[in-house]
């Protein structure tokens, strides 16, 4: 084999993708010994390498180890100077013992560390930075082992290398007992190889040699450990490559120490890895618990379709730019990942309380249901007839002759008047503002009458009917807009009953309050400026724009994007919205995420 390339600058390591990582050297580990100043050199003598280096002598005690002088030693006590080959060897089996237990302190130090992870990609990352750290692997990779057991399989999950720099990609492959990684994970053994090039020829693994091949690179020593929970279920296993020397820097062999230390170490990255999957696996339920919500609500309320969503995406990219600027009345104001997330359910999930609202009040878009309409202009085109016949009658049982042109011109008033009738029907019953000439108008509904299919004569209009149709602004009556407002609380109600993650533990408080306005006049608590979340002040500009450009609601036009952002700096001005937060949104240009200006 050619050559090993030269090696990058001390302490640092790479790892596929480019980016440097730099591991912590073994500098704490401080070997304290007292012995008399004449035994000094005997001792040095005989001794070398990484024990030599950490030897720190003392005059007297405490020490890690105290030979031939009086006091406590942490790991060897000897008062009695025992000969330099006796002290050697106690200095030895002092310096072991204080390995262990830097070896254990680090552990330690790892599963801290570990379980303060549940990023499952930054874990694999921190896995391996840590076990090459332990360890002094050159390089080293994790496989993740998935699939049903009569068809398991390996994902190529992480890689790290000192030397060497290639694109990094995620493969997955059949688990075989051919290749090293997957006889370890099927047989939950462990290999400590002093050699790949030499591997005994009646094993039944083989090293792949293309990444060396491919990368210029020579693999010598490999510890492959399987990565098994507390159950003794393999998760992946965890590959070290080239042990290097504390001397020189070259290669080693992995000691069989290395290999405990190997072992407890992928135990405490299972049961981390195992944690993260089991994170992962709920938040992939929450997710499809959440698109399943919206998809209720929309298949509910068709007309808002999509409401949701562009609403979650202007909600989370207004906290992305707040995250951006460093200064202004947020500038010490930064939302993690997780209250990002966060944020973006409360936005998808805030209307999900429509469900609760009568379909026939959630999706009216005018102030007369059709059918309604419909009774009240047939009872008009009723009431035309029935006059016409009695003007018909009254003229035969007073004599008069029959005047055609007479009559068409009857006939021709009446219909007049029915038209015009109608039409004011129809005018009032848009969801606009109403004139007051309509009002008037609305007047004459209420003495006209029609003969009811019993006999007996009506009001041609109910009176509930000619209430609707007398709302000044909107097609909602008071009891409707309560009904419609109380979507909010329902809102709560449900998403209380969750048992949502720490991390997500605000969905429901954030949602309930994105209808509040800092002016004391939201709904449904009138709560003041200093009781709503900034993640629902967010929401409330979100939602309010969206309302005002949606293109689908067939009850009125999509508002111009211009004055959508007058009629939120009206609302801003007014004290209803907070205005940093819209300054942001509008400089950002944060609409942009769903809307294009023309």
């Amino acid at each position: 084999m050619g050559p090993r390339q030269p090696s990058v600058g001390a302490g640092e390591f790479r790892y596929a993708g480019g980016t440097p990582l730099f591991l912590e050297p073994d500098s704490a580990l401080r070997f304290t010994v007292a012995v008399p100043p004449k035994h000094r050199n005997t001792l040095l003598d005989c001794i070398a390498g990484e024990i030599r280096g950490a030897l720190v002598f003392q005059e007297g005690a405490p020490a890690d180890v105290v030979i031939g002088v009086p006091g406590e030693g942490a790991f060897v006590a000897c008062h009695a100077w025992p000969g330099a080959d006796a002290a050697l060897a106690l200095l030895k089996a002092g310096w072991e013992r204080a390995k262990d237990r830097r070896s254990m302190e680090r552990l330690h130090e790892v599963g801290r560390a570990l379980a303060s992870e549940q990023n499952l990609d930054r874990l694999l990352d921190l896995i391996l930075t840590k076990a090459r750290e332990l360890l002094k692997a050159e390089a080293g990779s994790i496989y993740l082992l998935s699939g049903e057991p009569d068809q398991r399989e390996l994902l190529f999950a992480h890689t790290q290398n000192a030397r060497v720099s290639l694109p990094f990609h995620r493969i997955v492959m059949p688990a075989s007992r051919q290749t090293l990684a997957g006889f370890v994970a099927l047989t939950a053994e462990t290999l400590n190889i002093r050699d790949v090039y030499h591997i005994p020829a009646e094993a039944p693994y083989r090293f792949n040699e293309a990444f060396d091949r491919q990368a210029g690179y020579r693999t010598t020593s490999m510890l492959v450990v399987p990565m098994q929970d507390t159950e003794g279920q393999v998760l992946g296993v965890l590959q070290l490559l080239n042990r290097l020397e504390e001397d020189s820097g070259d290669g080693g062999c992995f000691t069989s120490e290395d290999q405990a230390l190997a072992q407890s170490l992928a135990g405490q990255a299972a049961v981390s890895v195992k944690n993260a999957q089991l994170r992962q696996e709920i938040e992939l339920l929450f997710e499809g618990f959440v698109a399943a919500s919206v998809q209720a609500i929309e298949s509910r309320d068709p007309v808002t379709s999509g409401h949701s969503g562009r609403v979650a995406d202007l909600t989370v990219g207004l906290a992305e730019v707040v995250n951006a600027t460093p200064n202004g009345t947020y500038g010490d104001l930064r939302f993690t990942d997780r209250q990002l997330r966060e944020l973006r359910y409360a936005s998808l999930l805030h209307d999900f309380g429509k469900v609760g609202v009568r379909e026939q009040v959630l999706i009216k878009a005018k102030k007369l249901e059709p059918s309604q309409l419909e009774v009240i202009l047939q009872r008009l085109r009723q009431r035309e007839m029935e006059e016409s016949l009695e003007l018909l009658s009254l003229a035969w049982k007073g004599g008069q002759a029959f005047d055609p042109a007479r009559w068409e011109q009857t006939l021709r008033d009446r219909q007049v008047e029915t038209e015009r009738l109608m039409r004011l029907v129809s005018q009032s019953n848009e969801p606009t503002v109403l004139a007051q000439e309509v009002v008037e108008g609305l007047g004459l509904l209420e003495d006209l009458s029609f003969t009811h299919w019993s006999g007996e004569r009506r009001g041609l209009v109910e009176p509930d009917d000619l209430a609707s149709l007398r709302i000044r602004r909107g097609s909602l009556s008071e009891a409707e807009r309560l009904e419609i407002e109380s979507h909010v609380t329902h809102t709560f109600r449900f998403l209380e009953r969750i048992p949502w993650t720490r991390d997500l533990a605000g969905v429901p408080a954030i949602a309930y309050a994105h209808h509040e306005r800092l002016s004391g006049h939201g709904y449904p608590r009138q709560l003041g400026a200093a009781e709503i979340p900034i993640q629902s002040r967010a929401m409330a500009i979100a939602d309010i724009f969206d309302a005002l450009t949606a293109r689908d609601r067939p009850y009125k036009a999509a508002v111009p994007l211009e004055r959508s952002l007058a009629i939120l700096d009206e609302e801003a001005r007014s004290g209803a919205i907070d205005r940093p937060l819209l300054d942001l949104f509008i400089e950002a240009r944060v609409f942009e995420r769903t809307t294009t200006q023309s």
